[in-house]
């Protein structure tokens, strides 16, 4: 009845894992509620528990390994609860864009995150799309805190209907590094394709 909001309601997703030598090694239950709108813009609301053993020593920030960090030691598990936010615009325009908002436990510490998609849509030619994320993850001592920032820029051409060119860049701050990943496609008949592709990481 509403001509703002389409549907709503609950949400629900359960993922267990065993293992034949350790048992029960992860969970992760998600409990949420989503809102679709006329608009076909979605908001979702979401709770996640959850649970890792670990096999091997781990670092949950993953830094460089000059860093000399102290990781969380194998056989141990955590359990743990995330609270996310999560709007996608209307995907049928020009413009669109998703954001997420991550806030919660994070193994023995906690992590706040934001996330972002904005893409263009330039028809018929292609897409130009903008990753980027933010993470705040801080453990305590003598465990390894990190901020990292990602930003993925991203570019899809159709050169013509058999032809495709896809360029993508990511700068990631924790390795102080960018990487470059360029392919070129030729779909030369139904089902077969042809692919170049260039690759290259600069520090």
């Amino acid at each position: 009845k509403s001509d703002i909001i389409n549907t709503y309601g609950p949400t629900a997703d359960i993922a267990v894992i065993w293992d034949d030598r350790y048992g029960y090694t992860d969970h992760e239950y998600t409990f949420g509620w989503a809102t679709t709108f006329q608009s076909q813009a979605l908001l979702q609301l979401n709770y996640k528990n959850t649970y890792l053993f670990l096999f091997n020593d781990f670092d949950p920030t993953n830094s460089p390994k000059e860093d000399n960090v102290v990781k969380l030691p194998a056989l141990t598990d955590y359990t743990y609860g995330l609270f996310s936010a999560n709007y996608a615009s209307d995907p049928r325009k020009e413009v669109t864009y998703e954001i997420t908002a991550i806030a919660g436990q994070y193994f023995n510490g906690n992590r706040q995150a934001v996330t972002g998609v904005f893409n263009y849509r330039f028809q018929p030619y292609g897409i130009f799309s903008l990753d980027m994320s933010y993470n705040r993850i801080r453990l305590p001592e003598p465990y390894t805190s990190a901020n990292i920032y990602l930003v993925g820029p991203r570019i899809d051409l159709t050169l013509t209907r058999s032809v495709f060119f896809t360029t993508f860049f990511q700068y990631n701050s924790q390795y102080d590094n960018v990487n470059i990943n360029s392919r070129f496609q030729w779909r030369f008949k139904p089902v077969s394709d042809l692919f170049i592709v260039y690759t290259d990481n600069y520090f």
